[in-house]
């Protein structure tokens, strides 16, 4: 058992832990997996730009004849669509973990429909006078709103696990709802705008938008992992983990709170890209089972290739039409969800 381990442990020993050889050599062709991914997808669209010419500009080795369409247009997008699908990804981690049902996902339970709303409401009535640079805090403001009004429904003793996620589909519905409202009674330029980024595309992503999204991520992330042994405690069952000095309702609003900044700061960039925390932490669980630590690492790196990938189809299937990459992470993550809920339907 000791040679499929291996052990870290401090000088004086203050702390210790282990992780299985497999599971980390899993994280590594993950982590492998989505460097070839992210590459594809600056190197192949309307144009191939060869390898060499990536390597180039990336390490300043040279020009390269094709430096806007990779500097400008390619690169912004793919890390974009990285961090949008980590967020995204681990969100539903911590959804899934917090709520303890597989069904759960920020845009299941309404958390992306509240950022949607309050960021097409900035859009469609404000973006004229105030830059749309301010997006993202809407969208975060949106995403908080959903979370407290899901949290508050959580704490009536009749609402189990299960009935949550229906209250959260419900939110969802009113959601859209509000959305198509807005876009029927706004003009014609402002619904446009607002349409095309509700789909859930990264098209016209820039440098100032890729790095603010870039930084939250990780100083979320960093948050994330600093509490993963409470997020491991809180698995165990709230017996369990209250035994262990664990505070529970503070537990909760933590990590669900941290989950609604990362679903906002994905929306307020790409829009409602749909499934992606649904689909990635059911296969991220199937990698790896027995470390904290590398399951959200796995689930982050699992979000990036599914929206990259899914951006690069998008790009690639139907030139000249960028088509949003929401369309095909939906049609995926769709039937997904209509297993799960055949799956668990005796506990609804």
């Amino acid at each position: 058992m000791a040679s499929r381990r291996w052990v870290v442990r401090s000088k004086h020993e203050k702390f210790s832990f282990f992780v299985i050889k497999k599971e980390v050599y899993k994280t590594l062709v993950i982590g492998v997996s989505l460097a070839l991914v992210a590459l594809l997808g600056l190197m192949v669209g309307l144009d191939i730009i060869p390898f060499h010419e990536v390597v180039n500009y990336v390490f300043h080795l040279a020009p390269i004849e094709n430096e806007f369409a990779l500097g400008e247009l390619r690169m912004p997008r793919v890390l974009a669509g990285m961090i949008v699908g980590a967020s995204l990804a681990v969100a539903g981690l911590i959804v899934q973990g917090i709520i303890r049902n597989p069904l759960a996902s920020p845009d299941v339970i309404g958390v992306t429909g509240g950022a949607t709303v309050s960021a097409v409401i900035f859009i469609t009535y404000f973006s004229d006078s105030i830059s749309v640079q301010w997006t993202p805090i809407f969208a975060v403001i949106g995403a908080i709103v959903a979370f407290l009004i899901i949290y508050l429904c959580s704490l009536h003793p009749l609402i189990t696990s299960s009935r949550l996620v229906l209250v959260g589909i419900g939110l969802a519905s009113l959601a859209n709802a509000l959305v198509m409202y807005i876009l029927i009674t706004s003009s014609t330029m402002s619904a446009e705008r607002a349409y095309l980024w509700m789909t859930g595309s990264l098209y016209g992503v820039n440098w100032l938008e890729a790095i603010s999204i870039l930084v939250c991520f990780v100083v979320l992330m960093i948050l994330i992992l600093g509490y993963r042994r409470k997020f491991e405690l809180y698995s165990y069952g709230d017996v369990v983990a209250e035994q262990l000095g664990l505070p529970l309702k503070r537990f909760r609003i933590l990590y669900l709170f941290l989950s609604a900044l990362l679903c906002g700061i994905s929306v307020s960039v790409a829009g409602g890209i749909g499934f992606v925390g649904l689909l990635t932490p059911h296969i991220s669980r199937r990698i790896v089972r027995q470390h904290t630590s590398l399951l959200i690492i796995v689930t982050a790196c699992m979000g990036a290739i599914f929206v990259v990938l899914a951006d690069w189809i998008a790009r690639v299937a139907f030139q000249p039409l960028d088509i949003p990459a929401g369309v095909f992470t939906s049609g995926i993550g769709a039937p997904f969800f209509i297993y799960l809920l055949i799956k668990n339907r005796k506990s609804f």
